[in-house]
Order: C-alpha cells, then sequence, then structure tokens
C-alpha cells in the first residue's frame, strides 16, 4: 500500500517535469523559428507569443531589425517595433540621409520640413509653419518658401519680401541672395542687400529704379528708397504730372499752390490747389 502511493507521488512529480520540460522545448524551438523568419530581420519580430505568433517582444529585438536602423523603429510597443524616442531617430539611415531626425507621434520628421496644419496661416503670411508647444514657428528655410521644393511659392516671406531664411523662430533675410527672391527686387531692382535681417535699398538702386523717375524716391530713408528733398521730387514725372514736387516725409507730395500751377492737371482740369497733399480744384 505504502509503496504503491510511493511510486504514484514518484510518477506524477515525474510526468509534470516531463511536461514542462517539453513546454520550455517547445517555446525555445517557437523562439528558434521566429529568430529565423524574414520578419525578424526585417520587422524584429523575433520571440513568440504564448500563442506560438512572431513578436518584437523586447527593444533588442527590434534593435538587430532594418526596421530600427533604417526607420529608427527600435523600441518594443505592443508587439512591434516603433519609433520610442528621438535617439531612436537619430541613429536611423532617415536622419543621416533625410534630415528625419525628431521623434513625433510614432514618426521620425525633420521639423524644418514639416508643416502643421493648425498653422496654415501663419505659415503663409509669416513662415511660421509648425507649432512648437503653443505657439508655430519657422524652423527650417522651407517654412519660409512655404513648401520642400527649392522654388517658393507665391505669397511667402521669401517670394514677397527676400526672407528665406529661418532664425531664431522667424524668416528673415539671411543673405543677398535672400532678398533677390523678394518682390522689391525682382520688379523694382530694389531692396537687393540683406543688412540686419532684412532687405534694404541701397543709394545706387535707387537712383536708377522707376520709383526715383516717376515718384521721386531717389534717396534711402529707414531702408526704403525715399524722397529725401525737394529736388528728387521736382525732377519726377509725378512732379510735372500732378504736381507733387515737395518732399514730405519720405514722399513727394503738392504742399503748396506753386507745386500745381506748373503741372499737368492745373493746366488740363484746373486741379490748381493744393489740398491734404494732392491738386485739387
Amino acid at each position: 500500500m505504502f509503496a504503491s502511493e510511493r511510486w504514484s507521488w514518484g510518477g506524477l512529480a515525474l510526468l509534470g517535469a516531463l511536461f514542462w520540460s517539453a513546454v520550455g522545448v517547445s517555446a525555445c524551438d517557437a523562439d528558434a523559428a521566429c529568430k529565423k523568419a524574414p520578419d525578424c530581420a526585417s520587422l524584429g519580430r523575433c520571440s513568440a507569443s504564448e500563442e506560438g505568433a512572431c513578436i518584437a517582444k523586447t527593444n533588442d529585438d527590434c534593435k538587430s531589425a532594418e526596421t530600427c536602423t533604417k526607420d529608427g523603429k527600435c523600441t518594443a510597443k505592443e508587439d512591434a517595433c516603433v519609433v520610442g524616442s528621438d535617439a531612436d531617430c537619430a541613429g536611423s539611415e532617415q536622419c543621416k540621409t533625410l534630415g528625419l531626425c525628431q521623434k513625433e507621434g510614432e514618426l521620425c520628421i525633420d521639423p524644418g520640413k514639416t508643416f502643421s496644419t493648425e498653422c496654415s496661416k501663419e505659415c503663409k503670411a509669416k513662415g511660421h509653419c509648425y507649432k512648437k508647444g503653443a505657439n508655430c514657428t519657422a524652423l527650417g528655410n522651407a517654412h519660409c518658401r512655404g513648401t520642400v521644393d527649392e522654388k517658393s511659392e507665391d505669397g511667402s516671406p521669401c517670394k514677397e519680401l527676400g526672407h528665406c531664411t529661418a532664425k531664431e523662430g522667424n524668416c528673415v533675410a539671411g543673405s543677398d541672395d535672400d532678398c533677390k527672391n523678394g518682390k522689391q527686387c525682382r520688379k523694382e531692382k530694389t531692396n537687393c542687400k540683406a543688412e540686419g535681417d532684412a532687405c534694404v535699398a541701397t543709394e545706387a538702386e535707387c537712383k536708377a529704379s522707376q520709383v526715383c523717375a516717376s515718384g521721386g524716391l531717389c534717396g534711402v530713408k529707414d531702408g526704403q528708397c525715399a524722397a529725401t528733398d525737394d529736388a528728387q521730387c521736382k525732377e519726377s514725372a509725378r512732379c510735372k504730372l500732378e504736381g507733387l514736387c515737395s518732399a514730405v516725409e519720405g514722399k513727394c507730395i503738392a504742399k503748396s499752390g506753386a507745386d500745381c500751377s506748373g503741372s499737368m492737371v492745373c493746366k488740363k482740369d484746373r486741379r490748381c490747389r493744393a489740398t491734404e497733399g494732392a491738386c485739387t480744384k
């Protein structure tokens, strides 16, 4: 009786040992099979789940996979390899070749070439295209151009003002080449020089420009072409036509009846009296 009971308990223990041994061998076999599968090398699915499926169980599974070295997906999460940190992105090929070095969501991005939808209005007007914290800001030259393409978008700070370089969150004129993209330089041949983060006019540009010949804006004031003396206004076409012959605060205006008396509008339309800077009847 006692011998029988001893055999019974011993037999159960032996059977239990054999069972768990078999389970252990089975789990090891499953892991080994996963490590040999193509998804281990490409996607980091190198460990077997309890159900026997191949999954990314640990960060080590991911770090040896192509998805980590190429796309920065080096962190195991919910049985898959994902982008878990900026460090994951920084070590990837995408960072080295495309500049996608910062984590956003579960992707690696280049903030300087990323356009946040909530910044669309500020983006077009100011180049503030990327949402950083509570504010929209300019982090790359693409934001100033309004596009990742080399050619600037119409209405962008680069094409309107020549402000093509991102600096401390804003678009500025970083070089004379930036200013050459601006509307004034392209159309009027003025404000083609970068100075103090802005595009400014030079006296040589202003004197040679159409705004000098037509409107008397032949000098420079606050970085812009301006009328700096009466002589500039008197030589302009608008003095002869409209009586705008006196320089006041950088503009040519009709300051007195004498300005208007010799003009075409006085002779033809009898607009010979100066009123609020213009010749009137």
